[in-house]
């Protein structure tokens, strides 16, 4: 999303590399337009900016880039576009078989189109169909929504889930990325010195988030996008967080899988969520009340059981705690190196 420290992290170096953008498309000699496309569609892959797919895929097609068939270096190229997204401007390499020149255009167009995606997803609606939802959690689209379940998560904070909330995520370390982010409920909980990228289907949910994560004075990347698919390279993160998002998600031993791709070796998912209780008369009450509830809670279901998927996933499971007779779990697993 653009804001105020979007603007502050991006504005800067795209000033610096104004040249570069200039030359990019107007100097002789400038770089090849299949690798300069190649890297603004990299950067959307991550942003998931659906006006600026849809304007660089046709015009990826009418230059004859093919994204299902890239070439060497035009795949070096997407990869460095996604590279800048996730970790900015100053961290991510174009690729080094390039000129000076050309690598300086390729950075520029790359800033550029990333403030374009950020300002696309505040500001522009979304295609119908442009993407894939994970379940009905939140009408996408529908900022009313998004701040009832914001407002509804704040009193379930108060009344205690707070410091469940504050253990799970407050114990992520090193490169974190939290599925279904939401509104940003835990942005809190990692500290401002935390390196954070966050995604979720709702693009309503993430400019609360946004406007949290300004107010609070937190560095996060929010990303539009499905958590059974997610847009990082394989081994991106330490820590992966996920509250009361496998209750709700499409398909949760996708999502899983996903979130153990792109942990790194001894990295651990870190889980706080609905779950099936044990305790028969319980777990026999969430059976018959589950249906009326996902209807109300958007599809939030009551029963589901988060040790067998996470084992299931291929992660080995740390710690478990129950909570409230086994209706909520907190869990910490990991991959093994």
């Amino acid at each position: 999303m653009l804001t105020g420290r979007a603007l502050r992290r991006w504005v800067p170096p795209l000033v610096r590399h104004l040249p570069a953008l200039v030359s990019a498309y107007l100097a002789p000699g400038r770089v090849p337009p299949r690798l300069r496309e190649a890297a603004m569609l990299g950067v959307s892959s991550v942003n998931r900016c659906a006006a600026c797919e849809a304007f660089h895929e046709r015009w990826a097609k009418g230059i004859g880039l093919d994204l299902q068939c890239l070439a060497p270096d035009e795949a070096a190229a997407h990869a460095f576009g996604q590279c800048l997204a996730v970790d900015g401007p100053d961290a991510a390499r174009p690729p080094a078989d390039l000129s000076r020149r050309h690598q300086q255009e390729l950075i520029a167009v790359s800033i550029l189109i990333e403030l374009a995606n950020l300002a696309g997803n505040r500001f522009l609606a979304p295609r119908a169909g442009s993407r894939r939802v994970d379940a009905p959690r939140l009408q996408v689209g529908s900022l009313r929504t998004a701040r009832l379940l914001d407002l509804g998560m704040r009193a379930a904070d108060r009344a205690g889930l707070g410091r469940a909330r504050t253990r799970v995520a407050g114990g992520a370390r090193g490169d974190i990325l939290e599925i279904g982010i939401g509104t940003g409920m835990n942005l809190r909980a990692y500290g401002s010195r935390a390196a954070v990228r966050g995604i979720d289907v709702s693009a309503p949910a993430l400019a609360i988030a946004a406007e949290r994560a300004d107010r609070d004075g937190i560095e996060v990347v929010l990303i539009e996008g499905d958590a059974a698919d997610l847009p990082f390279a394989d081994g991106s993160f330490d820590t992966v967080v996920a509250t009361f998002v496998l209750c709700s998600v499409g398909d949760v031993d996708q999502s899983l899988r996903e979130a153990r791709r792109v942990l790194r070796p001894g990295g651990t998912i870190r889980l706080l969520e609905h779950a099936r209780a044990r305790h028969r008369a319980i777990g026999a009450l969430q059976d018959r009340t589950g249906p009326a509830w996902a209807r109300i809670s958007g599809g939030c279901r009551l029963d589901h059981d988060v040790r067998r998927a996470v084992q299931g996933a291929g992660l080995t499971l740390i710690e478990e705690r129950q909570r409230v007779g086994g209706i909520l779990v907190e869990i910490v697993a990991a991959v093994q190196g």
